[in-house]
């Protein structure tokens, strides 16, 4: 079962248990399937979002007093913002995704990482990007 699912079979099945902050998020199993199927994998599905919405999400990120840790989103800025991100492939993108995966925490209020592992990964990237060009010239 995955994370979010877990958190809402848990808040529905320990009344006592404090509710999840994943109950307010969009990708968050309907109540029907938690109450009627809370074995079976919720197909979450992903959705766009305008880039004016995740300005926004941005903004109101940066607001919080996080000390040295960082939201998603803030972690896609860190990676947008550096001077090499055009040089990125899509094969690129699911190593930083499978290494920071792995890094996430959640304290039930939201998704945090520390900055520092955002620059770590990504100098790991290009750092394969480096060797691989020294060895065809």
């Amino acid at each position: 079962m995955d994370h979010i699912q877990f958190c809402c079979v848990r808040s529905q099945q320990e009344p006592e248990a404090e509710i999840s902050g994943h109950a307010l998020m969009a990708t968050c199993p309907p109540e029907s399937h938690i109450i009627n199927h809370p074995d079976v994998p919720y197909p979450h599905k992903t959705w766009d979002v305008p880039d004016v919405d995740l300005m926004k999400l941005l903004d109101l990120s940066e607001r919080l007093p996080l000390d040295g840790e960082i939201t998603p989103i803030m972690a896609l800025k860190i990676i947008r913002n550096d001077k090499r991100y055009f040089e990125l492939n899509t094969r690129d993108f699911e190593i930083l995704k499978d290494d920071l995966k792995a890094k996430i925490r959640c304290y039930g209020f939201g998704a945090v990482l520390e900055e520092f592992e955002v620059r770590d990964a990504l100098s790991s990237v290009f750092a394969t990007k480096t060797e691989s060009y020294a060895v065809f010239h």
